[in-house]
């Protein structure tokens, strides 16, 4: 298991207007990702939202050691509650067909 490199979103606006370039030129980087555009609105019954123009700013980075260890230990626990109920379930099925 290695570091993965995590994309992190550095700056997200909407506005009602086109948004200029100058909100972001301080802030981003030659490898940041951006995406731009204008939102038609939507609307209904459950869920609705105005038109609007967005822009949102995202970076690729190294994982950290704490965030590393963390995802280590997670996928660590759940391939062994995976292999508990492969376990169990065996049994199940065992069960079953020697009373056949």
């Amino acid at each position: 298991m290695e570091k993965e490199i995590i994309t992190i979103e550095i700056f997200h606006k909407k506005d009602k207007k086109p948004i200029p370039y100058s909100v972001i030129k301080n802030i981003i980087q030659d490898d940041d990702i951006i995406s731009a555009g204008f939102d038609e609105g939507y609307y209904s019954e459950n869920e609705s939202w105005d038109a609007h123009w967005f822009i949102k700013v995202e970076r690729d980075r190294l994982e950290t050691d704490e965030e590393f260890e963390k995802r280590k230990k997670q996928t660590e626990k759940r391939q062994k509650e995976s292999k508990e109920k492969r376990y169990e379930l065996y049994l199940k099925l065992k069960k079953e067909f020697e009373d056949v």
